[in-house]
């Protein structure tokens, strides 16, 4: 199968996107512990390939909610993370009203594969400009045709591991551990 050259879609793989709103899809969303011992609220964002007009198709987004220092009841709802932030991530993702969640593992399971659209500023940390997530909106595209990339599959469990690794990382310019402020560095 042959291809013609269009070098308007020409991406580098560590490069910063630009300012702006993105049409993406939630691709994953769990309570993660760090390294440094410290648990988040990791989401991860594919920018969606069926929207014509947008550029940096299939590259990811990464955002990080942080549980509160002083949590309210509603906050502890969630794990203690902020009651306001997750129920944010809901609307934006069209999660129904009303539902009842038995956990927020429940919750975070319903944002899988949900269209979002959000805004992504940059931001100086440790010297490094990052990207990062700053607003959440509904998209403006509901119909879904995005293409998931294939999964090449091996024999060997750990290439296939080693492989996945490779292409998500393919699109970042940065760790989890170099983007994720400290406690002590956050201004509240």
């Amino acid at each position: 199968m042959g291809f013609k050259a269009n070098q308007s879609e020409a991406v580098q793989g560590s490069e910063l996107k630009p300012e702006g709103n993105y049409e993406c899809i939630i691709i994953n969303a769990e309570e993660k512990q760090l390294q440094s011992g410290k648990i988040c609220l990791n989401l991860v964002y594919v920018i969606r390939n069926d929207i014509p007009e947008q550029k940096y198709k299939n590259a990811y987004l990464f955002h990080t909610l942080w549980k509160r220092r002083e949590p309210t009841e509603a906050d502890m709802q969630v794990n203690g993370y902020s009651f306001g932030q997750v129920m944010a991530l809901g609307k934006a993702a069209g999660l129904p009203d009303g539902k009842d969640y038995e956990s927020l593992e429940a919750y975070l399971q319903d944002l899988i594969n949900k269209p979002i659209k959000v805004t992504i500023k940059h931001s100086e940390y440790n010297g490094k400009t990052r990207e990062e997530v700053t607003y959440l909106n509904n998209t403006q595209y509901p119909q879904v045709s995005h293409i998931f990339k294939e999964k090449k599959t091996t024999q060997n469990g750990y290439a296939t591991q080693q492989q996945q690794f490779a292409n998500t990382s393919q699109h970042t310019n940065y760790q989890a551990e170099d983007v994720i402020p400290d406690d002590d560095d956050l201004p509240f």
